[in-house]
């Protein structure tokens, strides 16, 4: 399990993952070695979002912004989110 996250925790999607949108089958696709996940739009977001490093405090403020939402709210989803990301190893967890 990892360690708590703080606002300042910053993510980053390893270089060899890849989000692609598939036209043929009107998707997005997240690529890992030997996974291919179907992320929901959320997750897309959220993952084309941390593309370059990125604090849990901006994602979370970013998505309030853009989706008028409580930005706690949003913070604590993001948090599991990635943590599931995180703990698979296809987000990277950058601590200052």
């Amino acid at each position: 399990m990892t360690a708590p996250f703080t606002n300042e925790t910053r993510f980053v999607r390893p270089p060899w993952t890849r989000l692609r949108r598939c036209e043929r089958r009107g998707v997005w696709l997240f690529l890992v070695p030997e996974r291919v996940f179907f992320p929901c739009p959320i997750t897309v977001e959220i993952l084309q979002r941390i593309e370059s490093p990125q604090s849990l405090s901006v994602i979370a403020r970013d998505l309030a912004r853009d989706y008028d939402a409580p930005e706690d709210l949003i913070k604590a989803d993001v948090a599991d989110l990635i943590g599931g990301f995180v703990e698979s190893g296809y987000v990277r967890r950058l601590d200052s």
